[in-house]
């Protein structure tokens, strides 16, 4: 999908599509939407984060998509619940995605016994191995490569150069971006007389609906059984996803992090950048692991933890005001050593 830019809107237009209240002229043209530094008076831009607020009283842009709290009061503006969420339909509202033609283009590779529904658009180069399943509106673009017997949902987006092997199952309204593999082995070997002797990984991957899967994301297939992602989870670029881990619905995985073999994530977990969690753990709902974190026990529902080893959010924080406190409590510690002397030995009695 292409984003495109259409004809201008007037504020009015705009203040009706993200449900806010409009201050200022209703009739002033909009012909897009700009950060607070580059728009000008054509154009819309946003304030989501109080810091930049004098950036947006002094900004150019023609209106400004903003919070509830009078902040900009005096200016054109379109007060909104959530800014950021209004900001994603104003951009969707310039921006309209535009398809490519439907059609199988004639360098495709299509197995036999493919299944293709109805405007379904298959790139140059795309490969589509026997028995493979496209749902209405799919979008495989070029170089794409679906091993036998995958079967992608209704209105999925399949990126150029992605690969997803054999028998995986995605759902609707999927969006997997370039560079991704799904379903590769699982990093399974038992060590037997010297050797690591590979474990066969027989399981799939299964993608529920409305995810989306970043550029560069490995997503491991399962030993046995299937690696499976819920529906409405978003992953980053270049997150790692082991054999039969289950990510719980509407998570959020972050760039460059990384989940072990079996784990299980509930719903709404948020998993930030680099961050690694162990294999055969359990992650409650709603739990938040920070960035750089390593986790390596069971998380509660609810929890947020920090650091390597991962702990409780306000632990973490001591410890680290401790930490940085620890030089000047070695240097108090000396300085009392050298008034009142050595520590004694156990054996001494003291």
């Amino acid at each position: 999908m292409i984003p495109v830019a259409r004809a201008p809107l007037t504020a009015e237009d705009v203040a009706r599509a993200v449900e806010g209240r409009l201050f200022g002229d209703a009739g002033l043209k909009l012909t897009g939407v700009r950060a607070l530094s580059e728009a000008g008076p054509s154009e819309l831009s946003f304030l989501a984060n109080p810091r930049y607020r004098d950036q947006a009283r002094s900004s150019r842009a023609g209106s400004i998509l903003c919070a509830e709290t009078g902040a900009l009061e005096g200016r054109a503006r379109i007060e909104v619940k959530d800014p950021y969420y209004a900001l994603a339909l104003a951009l969707e509202l310039f921006h309209p995605a535009e398809r490519p033609a439907p059609g199988v283009d004639p360098r495709a590779a299509l197995g036999a016994g493919c299944v293709v529904g109805a405007d379904v658009t298959v790139g140059a180069y795309a490969v589509l191995g026997a028995a493979c399943r496209l749902g209405d509106g799919v979008v495989v673009h070029a170089g794409a490569v679906l091993g036998e017997g995958v079967t992608v949902g209704v209105g999925s987006v399949i990126h150029a150069g992605v690969v997803v092997y054999r028998g995986c199952r995605i759902g609707e309204r999927v969006v997997v971006h370039s560079g991704a593999v799904i379903g590769s082995d699982g990093f399974g070997y038992a060590t037997h007389g010297g050797r690591h002797h590979k474990v066969p990984q027989v399981g799939s991957v299964v993608i529920e609906d409305d995810v989306e899967i970043g550029a560069g994301t490995t997503i491991d297939r399962g030993t046995l059984g299937d690696t499976i992602i819920g529906a409405g989870t978003k992953i980053d670029n270049q997150v790692m996803v082991a054999h039969n881990v289950v990510v719980g619905p509407g998570s959020i995985l972050v760039a460059q992090s990384g989940i072990a073999g079996s784990t299980r994530l509930g719903a709404h977990v948020v998993i930030a950048g680099q961050s690694g969690i162990a294999g055969h753990l359990e992650v409650g709902a709603g739990a938040r692991v920070a960035a750089k974190s390593a986790v390596f026990q069971d998380l509660p529902a609810g929890a947020t933890v920090a650091g390597t080893p991962a702990l409780p959010l306000p632990l973490w924080r001591r410890a680290q005001a401790a930490l940085a406190r620890l030089p000047e409590t070695v240097r108090r510690i000396r300085r009392l050593e050298r008034r009142l002397g050595p520590p004694g030995r156990p054996e001494d009695g003291v």
